[in-house]
């Protein structure tokens, strides 16, 4: 039996934090987690960093939905990155090689420093667009 996703959120220096707690699943908590950030990203939301300590599960679905999540918030101007990936997390991610592919911190305080050090572009600028 699946253990439901629970998303806590907190707002520092214009940065939402995501954390993550339980299993991050195809079809149930791959859809909270899109709502969730589409939602926050609607309000105008630009900087997230989604803490994954707390997984006990991840699947292809899951996975998928972070991979997902990076793009919708890149594309409108923003920046997403990985806080303390569990066991399984990490796993999953090296598996699919996208632990290269996504800035991960262990450290919060230097995640948020990160995220805070270069203001997200508006859509459509033509930084990191190509020509």
């Amino acid at each position: 039996m699946s253990v439901p996703l629970r998303i806590t959120d907190r707002f520092i220096n214009g940065v939402v934090v995501l954390r993550l707690e339980g299993h991050l699943v195809f079809d149930e908590g791959d859809a909270i987690l899109r709502e969730r950030v589409t939602d926050l990203v609607k309000s105008g939301a630009r900087l997230m960093l989604i803490d994954l300590h707390g997984l006990s599960y991840i699947d292809s679905g899951g996975v998928g939905a972070l991979v997902e999540m990076d793009r919708h918030v890149t594309r409108r101007g923003g920046r997403l990155t990985l806080l303390c990936p569990s066991t399984c997390a990490i796993r999953a991610l090296q598996i699919t090689h996208l632990s290269t592919v996504f800035e991960i911190f262990q450290d919060e305080e230097q995640a948020l420093r990160s995220l805070t050090a270069v203001a997200p572009h508006p859509p459509g600028s033509a930084i990191g667009r190509a020509s």
